[in-house]
């Protein structure tokens, strides 16, 4: 069985209203390849067509309903402290 990985994008500067991309994964460097090429979500693409910084972070494990938790959480407040070294953008 796959592992399925919970992973936020970091955008700086913010992308008009977004920081932050939150989703989750079992094709882990795969579907980071795709984002940071600018073929993963329509935001994230546009995000990086406009020269924005993208930062890829593993958060931990879990599905769609730790994703959910996390994008609820982000709507109260920070969702992490401080961000760790991520894998940027090519």
């Amino acid at each position: 069985m796959k592992t399925t990985e919970v992973y936020i994008l970091h955008f700086e500067p913010a992308y008009k209203h977004a920081r932050h991309y939150v989703g989750s994964t079992s094709r882990g460097n795969a579907r980071s390849d795709d984002h940071l090429a600018g073929r993963g979500s329509p935001l994230v693409s546009a995000a990086i067509r406009a020269g924005v910084a993208v930062t890829f972070h593993v958060i931990g494990v879990g599905g769609r309903i730790a994703e959910r938790k996390i994008k609820q959480q982000k709507k109260r407040g920070p969702i992490l402290s401080a961000m760790p070294k991520g894998k940027k953008q090519k």
